[in-house]
């Protein structure tokens, strides 16, 4: 995994659409998604599976797809059930915006006998600085070769004693189980595509359970924060000595949440790193180890440090922030999301009606459940209307009727 260091330079992008078919509970879905985008939904309607399948497309370009695949339940699991028992394929098309460089990214798994899976078709296009980079994989064969991926291959067959064909096949050859958008960025060194690579791999997703980072912990990676939150010791540490601003930042919002927090900090206990959470008692400061707060404190130390890490992530996506949290600390999560969007794109599932208030009303998507297919949506308009004319806030709409979904996306079919 690489370190801080050599990511702060890396130029990323933000997903604009993603687009779905047979992923789950995922039919057909086709979003936008903004700078900060809100998941709205009872419970068993879908909201986690749209995180996951971006938490998929970052698994898969950063390891094997067979892992990532393995851990879903294997491909049987993975893709929607067939009521007609003709298997699905499983599809995901990306859009990417960055700086100077915009790229729409596919790819779809078709099932094999006995669980098996095989990448039928890869195609990435990216418009980096007025010049486009692009190639097309189908069925393991290719139907248009990156031009750097020509380029590379005639600059090495000069000076390797090797057939130029036993050089091309090592370096051109496709798996059937693996993306080629890893290679695409890191063998040939194409600027483009580790553009995108970068992006895809730098997003986060955090479910964060204070029982997994509540007791000391070994030395680790501090960059990223890790999923379950298990290093924040190592990060906070890092961040205390090489990003002093994004340290005190996380300090401040969390002295915000919990008004008698004085400070954080990290200590050495033999081998390993504990973090210290600093309470105002009287005229005296006392210092608990996490083994000693509550579980609200936990989650709400982890979440800061997740939206606040340096360097930012490229995504991050968190499942119902809003748990173990008393509603009194909701208002600086809410202040804490929406700032941390401002840098880096945030993602969040929710059923709390104090969390939803101030957010702006292009930022929801209803999701929904309907004869087991997730369709998913903008706030139908008489909400937002009602929102933007301050007449109530979306809370209030949610106590009320629910958030309602305008029915914008066709039906969903069955598509192999």
């Amino acid at each position: 995994m690489a370190t801080s260091e050599n990511r702060e330079v890396r130029p990323s992008g933000r997903i604009t659409r993603l687009r779905v078919r047979n992923y789950r509970s995922l039919a057909d879905v086709d979003l936008t998604l903004g700078p900060l985008t809100v998941f709205v939904g009872l419970n068993g309607a879908g909201k986690s599976n749209l995180l996951d399948v971006l938490r998929f497309v970052r698994d898969v370009v950063t390891g094997r797809m067979e892992i990532a695949v393995g851990r879903r339940g294997g491909m049987s699991a993975l893709r929607r059930w067939s009521p007609k028992g003709r298997p699905f394929d499983v599809s995901i098309e990306l859009h990417v915006e960055g700086e100077d460089w915009r790229a729409e990214y596919a790819f779809t798994l078709g099932g094999e006998r006995r669980g098996e899976f095989r990448i039928k078709t890869e195609s990435c296009r990216v418009d980096y600085q007025g010049k486009p980079h692009s190639y097309r994989i189908v069925n393991g064969q290719w139907e248009e070769m990156p031009s750097v991926q020509r380029e590379f291959l005639n600059l090495l067959s000069q000076g390797v004693p090797m057939p130029p064909e036993e050089l091309q096949q090592q370096i051109t050859s496709v798996p059937s189980t693996e993306l080629f958008l890893p290679r695409a960025a890191l063998l040939l060194g194409d600027l483009a595509f580790a553009a995108l690579w970068n992006t895809l791999r730098d997003m986060g997703f955090y479910t964060l359970y204070p029982n997994t980072f509540r007791a000391p912990a070994p030395p680790a990676n501090p960059y990223p924060l890790e999923d379950d939150g298990k290093n924040i010791a190592s990060t906070l540490q890092m961040l205390r000595k090489e990003h002093p601003q994004a340290y005190d930042r996380i300090r401040r919002y969390l002295q915000a949440a919990v008004p008698d927090v004085e400070d954080i900090g990290v200590i050495r206990v033999g081998s390993y790193l504990a973090v210290q959470v600093f309470h105002r008692r009287g005229e005296r400061r006392a210092a608990f180890d996490l083994a000693q707060e509550a579980d609200g404190t936990l989650r709400l130390l982890a979440l800061f440090t997740a939206l606040f890490q340096e360097p930012p992530c490229t995504l991050v996506g968190i499942e119902e922030p809003e748990l173990n949290i008393h509603p009194g600390a909701l208002m600086v999560l809410r202040d804490a999301l929406d700032l941390a969007s401002r840098r880096t794109q945030v993602l969040i599932t929710t059923h709390s009606p104090d969390l939803l208030d101030k957010f702006p009303p292009e930022s929801f998507r209803v999701v929904e459940m309907e004869d087991g297919i997730t369709q998913v949506g903008p706030m139908v308009t008489y909400q937002q209307e009602a929102i933007r004319d301050r007449l109530f806030t979306p809370g209030e709409l949610f106590r009320i009727e629910d958030l309602r979904r305008e029915e914008t996306y066709a039906p969903a079919v069955d598509v192999g």
